[in-house]
């Protein structure tokens, strides 16, 4: 059955605001399509050692961060679908987007996300520096979820044309060790391209929710 307006959560995680705008990519793809791209951070944080709080990237991204909801178990189970994205932590997602995923545990168990689409995205300082391996981390989250994954197809012109983030895997910016590379505009059309796929698989595809089976 086709929803009129797929609803899409779009749960991230960001520190100098990188990662924060592929999620505003993301949720303007959606919008493109005529669906509901909801933003929800993962998980309020503590800053980890290393980032720089002071520094004006990082109070700008944090005064627009401040607004924007946690994601609650109930969001997430009331989505067609869920789009996730975190910075790169040492190849792998940071540390509120690993707790946000424990917290959705009880919807492993109830089924809730089985048949709905996920996709993900990333933001990191190196070209080589886990971009791929983060976007993989989440992927494989969703697919012991029993979700339906979008990826980039090689159909977005901007997938050929980046010289730095977004992959077939997903959306992504690489922002250089000093974090002050802006994300470019091929980095967000391929963002707002995945977003826009998500919100039209997610009116295609049927979910299938189901609890898991016990032991017998």
């Amino acid at each position: 059955m086709s929803r009129a307006a797929p609803r899409i959560a779009i749960v991230f995680d960001s520190r100098y605001g990188s990662t924060l705008a592929l999620a505003q990519a993301m949720q303007a793809g959606c919008g493109d399509e005529n669906a509901d791209g909801v933003l929800y951070m993962a998980a309020g944080f503590e800053p980890e050692v290393g980032v720089d709080s002071e520094r004006d990237q990082y109070v700008q991204a944090q005064r627009t961060i401040d607004g924007i909801p946690v994601a609650s178990l109930e969001d997430i189970r009331a989505a067609d679908a869920l789009v996730m994205g975190s910075p790169t932590r040492f190849g792998h997602m940071t540390r509120p987007m690993m707790a946000f995923l424990e917290r959705i545990g009880p919807l492993w168990r109830e089924g809730a996300l089985i048949g709905k689409v996920g996709a993900a995205f990333t933001s990191t300082g190196g070209m080589h520096s886990g971009h791929e391996t983060t976007l993989l981390s989440l992927i494989m989250t969703m697919f012991q979820h029993g979700m339906v994954v979008a990826g980039v197809p090689h159909s977005v012109e901007a997938l050929i044309e980046t010289r730095f983030g977004g992959s077939p895997l997903g959306a992504g910016a690489v922002t250089t060790f000093n974090g002050r590379r802006e994300v470019d505009a091929n980095e967000l059309a391929i963002a707002r391209a995945l977003g826009a796929r998500v919100a039209r698989l997610a009116r295609q595809v049927e979910p299938e929710p189901a609890p898991l089976i016990g032991p017998s």
